[in-house]
């Protein structure tokens, strides 16, 4: 291999290494980013060479086992052969091992969805504090950065992408909880606090530790033994997803089975936003607190059953990301979207589409939550450049939750014994992911919300998959 080849392959492995890292960063754009590490990383290292290092690694030790077996036997002509492939492996599996382990994230994990950690409220799950959050940040945009000189046939998509980290504005007090818990001091810490603080004559250190006992007594007294919550501010809801697609769009469109919606804006439930989950709610007390605020607040008139304000006061107390890692949030602005609008199939039926074809998926029914993303990353962008879409702009997805409880009701949904996929993911304990569904006529129809491990697979779940602007998804990046 000449020092060009060489070169030029370390340069794309480097650029794929740096793909991999920003990915894990910047998750509502991790599926462009694993195409691109996919796309260059294929010219050195492509899947079948990929699958083929698999198979070669785990036969090693299968053929280990097989040569000592041989020697034992004292069946040298096996042996020698045995020896001979141990050799061929190995050196293959030697051969392989450094874009290996890209290949295995570029390839095997792509379709992982993992915790926007700047996405509002969800870094304690990542147990990244504020500092942390700088630090990452930091990090993002000189991977970005790097990523501009390393790959300019993408530099312009990039440099937005850093546009967006620079407007990221991370709170001094973005919260693990460890800041306010060092803040509270009992009263003989305090009294030492303060003493130290005259003796080494700072003054300013002792206001500050006076105004923190004031602090702490005025909040026993404005709600003693009650959890203390502090809601957002009222939603800020922004302009209407409006978005006009072009002819060969909805022509391309037709051909896949999609169908244009535009949803009515639901603005009238802006005002429960601020009661919507925060981490303070992990604590059980704080949690009951604010289901008792919720049940005092005036619903919308279209809120008509228990059912509907139930699985509501769900999806507020709480977490939920989409699966770009975001804060899922409930679209309440008209969008314009593509959706497969097809009526709800009886049990087992098959409803196929150009669009499943292109996905390369068999069946809408019995597929993991992992099937599906897997077949989006994989294959959405080319769903996208089938409709003259730009994937920056657009994604592929589950048909969301939001879209399905709003328009469910219209076209007859949520009225057979299933559940459909919905495009998002259950935050627990842990940072654990539970994937959603819903729609069941047994317990709520389009009010019915379940949530399963990605891996769960049921032939009474199925599919139906709409095109969403990626604004819809977004968090802070807003």
């Amino acid at each position: 291999m000449s020092k060009a080849v060489q070169q030029s392959k370390e340069n794309t492995l480097t650029t794929v290494a740096r793909l991999v890292e920003i990915a894990a960063l910047d998750t509502l754009f991790k599926d462009l980013y694993v195409q691109r590490a996919r796309a260059l990383l294929s010219t050195i290292f492509s899947r079948g060479s990929f699958d083929t290092f698999k198979e070669n690694s785990a036969q090693v030790p299968w053929v280990e086992q097989q040569l000592r077996a041989g020697v034992e036997r004292g069946e040298w002509q096996r042996v020698s052969e045995l020896t001979e492939r141990l050799r061929s492996l190995k050196a293959n599996v030697a051969a392989g091992a450094q874009p290996a382990k890209l290949a295995e994230a570029v390839y095997d994990q792509a379709a992982d969805v993992t915790i926007d950690v700047f996405a509002t409220g969800l870094n304690v799950f990542v147990g990244a504090d504020a500092e942390t959050l700088k630090e990452r940040r930091d990090e993002a945009m000189k991977i970005l950065t790097a990523l501009q000189r390393l790959d300019p046939d993408s530099s312009a998509f990039y440099a937005r992408r850093i546009a967006d980290f620079k407007r990221l504005s991370i709170k001094a007090g973005a919260p693990t909880g460890k800041n306010e818990k060092d803040e509270r001091m009992d009263a003989s810490q305090l009294q030492s606090a303060a003493l130290s603080a005259l003796d080494g004559g700072d003054l300013s250190k002792l206001e500050q530790l006076i105004a923190n006992v004031a602090k702490q007594g005025d909040s026993k007294k404005a709600a003693p033994g009650a959890p203390q919550v502090e809601l957002t501010t009222p939603a800020e809801l922004g302009d209407d997803l409006i978005y006009k697609f072009t002819d060969e769009t909805l022509a391309a469109a037709a051909e896949l089975g999609l169908s244009p919606v535009r949803t009515e804006p639901r603005r009238q439930f802006a005002h429960l936003v601020p009661h919507g989950w925060q981490p303070s709610f992990r604590k059980q007390e704080v949690k009951q607190w604010s289901q008792d605020k919720l049940s005092r607040l005036t619903y919308p008139s279209s809120v008509t059953t228990d059912k509907a304000r139930e699985v509501i006061d769900f999806y507020l107390l709480n977490p939920f990301i989409n699966s770009g890692g975001t804060r899922y949030h409930a679209c309440l602005v008209a969008e314009d979207v593509l959706l497969e609008d097809f009526p709800e199939p009886e049990a087992k039926e098959e409803v196929d589409s150009k669009l499943l074809d292109l996905l390369r998926l068999n069946s809408r029914w019995g597929l993991s939550r992992k099937d599906i993303e897997t077949a989006l990353v994989e294959r959405g962008a080319d769903v996208l450049n089938k409709l003259k879409l730009d994937p920056e702009a657009f994604r592929l997805v589950a048909i969301p939750a939001d879209l399905y409880t709003h328009l469910g009701p219209q076209r007859g949904w949520g009225q057979k014994e299933m559940w459909t996929h919905y495009d998002g993911y259950r935050v627990l304990e842990g940072g654990k992911l539970q994937a959603l569904a819903g729609g069941d006529k047994r317990f709520g129809g389009t009010s019915d919300v379940v949530s399963f491990s990605p891996d769960y697979s049921s032939n009474k779940i199925f599919v139906r998959f709409a095109v969403v602007q990626r604004k819809r998804m977004a968090d802070w990046q807003k």
